[in-house]
């Protein structure tokens, strides 16, 4: 009898390099894969050389988060040599919540992304705080070939109806276990099943029963139960659904 224990997840967004040496095999036993993303330079070569450590079992990106958006003309160069490189590209987007760089270099670093993502033919990975607007509307105006991902969405019905419409798939965080996440737990029952990825955003968002706490990769059964919940399925169906999607983004041969 399979229990919640033995289930395996894919874990699309996971920033192990920022664990520093507190990973080890245990904290990763229960994911099938995991992606690990890049949110600078320094992030995304640490990505890089963390999955070479476990090179069956991670996939790794490259690319300049909107906090970083004002330094894109400093590090381009070198970013573009590690997006070549990379699985995938990003975490790129916008974040209109802390607005760390001006919300014109955010379009700027996230128009780039997009346009190296399609013409390298990778996966792109979408942050979007505050800003639905202004992402929806900049991937509306771009040629959008290859798989999007949406990490850690948090929008609630209208969004999310208005981001189905382009083909996206949306990454679901330990988010959706708060008690205070109506919307979107309402907005998730939407979502094509074939568009639904599963994350820890590993160290941030831990789930109940931890949140406020760091969080680590294990917990991602905690989000995958209470989704499965949201979404009328077991653990077990929702883990197959979560892996098929990932391995369709990726390309991954099964």
């Amino acid at each position: 009898m399979e229990t919640l224990e033995d289930i395996k997840w894919v874990d699309t967004h996971c920033h192990l390099q920022l664990m520093g040496d507190e990973i080890n095999e245990e904290d990763i036993s229960n994911l099938e894969y995991f992606i690990i993303p890049g949110v600078d330079v320094p992030s995304s070569i640490k990505a890089k050389k963390l999955s070479l450590v476990y090179p069956e079992k991670s996939y790794w990106s490259a690319g300049l988060h909107p906090h970083e958006a004002d330094t894109l003309e400093e590090v381009k160069n070198h970013l573009l040599t590690l997006m070549e490189e990379a699985d995938l590209i990003g975490e790129t987007g916008l974040d209109y919540y802390r607005n760390l760089s001006s919300r014109d270099n955010q379009i700027k670093n996230f128009e780039f992304h997009i346009d190296i993502s399609q013409k390298l033919g990778k996966p792109l990975i979408i942050h979007c705080r505050d800003s639905f607007s202004d992402v929806y509307d900049t991937l509306s105006n771009k040629e959008i070939t290859y798989p999007v991902i949406l990490h850690s969405w948090t929008g609630g019905n209208k969004w999310t109806k208005k981001f189905i419409e382009l083909d996206v798939y949306f990454s679901i965080s330990g988010i959706v276990t708060y008690d205070t996440a109506h919307d979107l737990q309402a907005a998730v029952k939407q979502i094509p099943k074939d568009k639904i990825l599963l994350e820890t955003d590993v160290p941030y968002l831990a789930p109940q029963p931890f949140k406020g706490k760091r969080n680590n990769p294990t917990y991602i059964k905690h989000t995958g139960v209470k989704l499965a919940e949201l979404l009328d399925v077991t653990p077990h169906d929702l883990s197959e659904i979560t892996i098929a999607n990932t391995n369709t983004v990726l390309n991954r041969e099964v």
